[in-house]
């Protein structure tokens, strides 16, 4: 029986180097994969992984992920202030996908082509004093495939 040898590559050069970037830049606020906690949260979602082309030993796909953060606002007088705090961060995040499109690590390429497709600003339908944003990150890989069969 053949044994198929694989990467995720969605999780170690996308979602891992995504944690990475935003926690080095911004530590104090928690970053969760299944829901919001506390006063403030990153939650990240895998959304897609889309073929693109193909490369002579590899496939070029898309990825695309979701990173949303939500804060808890307060009364009326800090609601300001929380706004203020939710556009900012979605700037900053915005900037370190910026800064870091193309991305090397060991002189080896994770992601390139990185783009922040789109930021959307919404407030919770059910609890009025949560208010979020939902980032739209796209990056391409070259998933290189080699073929290690087992028999």
């Amino acid at each position: 029986m053949a044994r198929v040898e694989f990467t995720n590559i969605y999780k170690e050069k996308v979602l891992d180097n995504i944690q990475k970037l935003i926690k080095q830049t911004i530590p104090s606020i928690p970053l969760y994969y299944d829901e919001h906690r506390g006063q403030e949260s990153f939650l990240l979602r895998p959304i897609s992984d889309t073929f693109i082309d193909y490369a002579s030993n590899a496939h070029i796909r898309t990825y695309t992920t979701e990173i949303s953060f939500e804060i808890l606002s307060g009364s009326d007088y800090t609601r300001d202030k929380d706004i203020s705090r939710l556009t900012d961060i979605a700037e900053l995040v915005k900037r370190i996908f910026f800064d870091n499109r193309d991305l090397e690590a060991l002189n080896l390429t994770e992601w390139y082509n990185a783009k922040v497709t789109d930021i959307i600003y919404e407030r919770d339908e059910e609890d009025t004093e949560k208010e979020r944003f939902i980032l739209t990150l796209e990056c391409n890989v070259n998933e290189v495939i080699s073929w290690n069969i087992n028999i």
